[in-house]
């Protein structure tokens, strides 16, 4: 018995080992350009105006097999914009995100690689805010409140309207120059109904009344 623990101990080591020599560590930021899709009972389709933004974060990849590797991550976010030109409401959203990047490299001698990616993406709203100048400012993830309903809202059996929790897709592609230098792009599709919890006021709106959050970054990372 003591010689297999050994046994699987020693293979245990080799394997860990075998993988760190594969993994690479990357400090990246960039350009965030977000848009929300606006979907109504009818079919109707309205797209907001874009938020624009930055990006920084950090991941982990780690070589499986060959060229195909998996890079979780963690992110913070942050875009801001203009939603609404006549009255000047400004919309303000950050992020904690935590993406896994699903990736394969194409190796182009020691010096250069392309590398493609699939993306599941979890996201976690850390501010969301409308501001009107003259008019002060409104925290969509504290609505009740703001709106003056208080406890009274929460009664109603929703906590808050707007969602703060996402899940995106996305796919990218990546250039490595120089061993080091890693430029990225990569668009997610939010595949979570933001204002779902509508649903939960009056049944006759469930589904009836759908936002969705896109999003676009572009950036450069360091690869130790």
């Amino acid at each position: 018995m003591k010689k297999i623990i050994l046994f699987l101990s020693v293979v245990g080591v080799l394997m860990f080992s075998a993988t760190a020599a594969h993994a690479q560590l990357s400090v990246g930021a960039g350009y965030d350009y977000a848009k929300f899709s606006l979907r109504d009972g009818e079919g109707g389709k309205e797209p907001s105006d874009a938020l624009n933004g930055f990006y920084v974060g950090v991941d982990y990849n780690v070589r499986i097999w060959k060229g195909l590797g998996i890079a979780p991550g963690v992110q913070y976010e942050f875009t801001d914009g203009t939603v609404d030109k006549e009255s000047d409401i400004k919309f303000q959203e950050h992020y904690l995100n935590i993406p896994i990047d699903i990736n394969y490299y194409f190796r182009l001698g020691s010096l250069f690689g392309i590398g493609v990616s699939l993306t599941p993406s979890f996201n976690i709203g850390l501010a969301s805010e409308l501001r009107q100048p003259g008019a002060g400012s409104m925290d969509l993830y504290d609505i009740w409140n703001e709106i003056g309903l208080g406890e009274a809202g929460e009664s109603l059996g929703v906590e808050n309207p707007y969602g703060r929790f996402d899940f995106m897709l996305g796919v990218g592609l990546s250039v490595d120059l120089f061993k080091h230098i890693r430029v990225k792009a990569r668009y997610d599709f939010g595949l979570v109904n933001r204002v779902s919890a509508i649903g939960d006021l009056d049944p006759d709106l469930a589904g009836a009344v759908k936002l969705n959050r896109n999003r676009l970054q572009v950036g450069v990372a360091y690869v130790f």
